[in-house]
């Protein structure tokens, strides 16, 4: 970005260079011009996808009808198993109410909010190839590994290959933006280590007691 005032005042004759008035002047004059660039510089390039923040991002939102508040995103911890979503051992967390949710609304931050737009405009724009099946399980999940096969009629089995947190385990759930062809079904999501998932070891996989099964999200 040009400093305009510097540049006027570099520009001046040495008849002028000690004229404080003028200086002051020009300063003034040359900032306006400098933060009027800046406003244009944005303009032009801080209103694409991936260089939007706050408000511009938004506004992408907007277009591709998708809302920053996701309904149910947030696992609120209750007392509960280990094996239940955000299950809390005693002392840890109080008992659920029969009434209550466990799950709360969350409003997104713009790197999440990104993530959802770019799983959005995937969504609208798909012709539901299996290619764009993986490339939208890819980009909720930050390039994972994603393995896809056919689980019966018009169903399929998707393997994110990475470790999953319990809230984008929630994330994921909520938001439903994955790519698929009409009429077919995910029938199961699991994830899974590609380094020490269980399988056979001569499909380079690990055996008994070392290797680690899927876990179904």
């Amino acid at each position: 970005m040009t400093d305009h005032a510097q540049e006027m005042l570099d520009r001046l004759v040495s008849q002028f260079a000690d004229k404080p008035y003028l200086k002051a002047l020009i300063t003034v004059l040359g900032d306006r011009l400098t933060a009027l660039e800046q406003v244009f510089t944005d303009l032009k390039e801080n209103r694409w996808l991936d260089t939007s923040e706050g408000e511009q991002l938004d506004g992408c939102g907007e277009i591709v009808d998708q809302d920053r508040l996701i309904d149910k995103a947030i696992a609120l911890p209750f007392f509960g198993f280990e094996s239940q979503t955000s299950g809390r051992g005693f002392g840890k967390a109080r008992i659920r109410k029969k009434s209550e949710s466990y799950l709360s609304s969350a409003t997104l931050a713009d790197a999440e909010y990104l993530k959802m737009i770019k799983a959005k405009i995937a969504k609208n724009t798909s012709q539901g190839t299996t290619e764009e099946t993986i490339q939208s399980f890819s980009t909720v999940f930050d390039d994972a590994k994603i393995v896809i096969t056919e689980h019966g009629n018009a169903t399929m089995r998707v393997g994110v290959g990475r470790e999953l947190t319990e809230a984008e385990q929630i994330f994921a759930a909520g938001v439903d933006l994955f790519v698929r062809p009409g009429g077919v079904q995910i029938n199961i999501k699991n994830y899974f280590d590609p380094d020490t998932v269980f399988g056979f070891e001569n499909q380079g996989y690990k055996g008994f007691g070392v290797g680690k099964f899927t876990t179904i999200f």
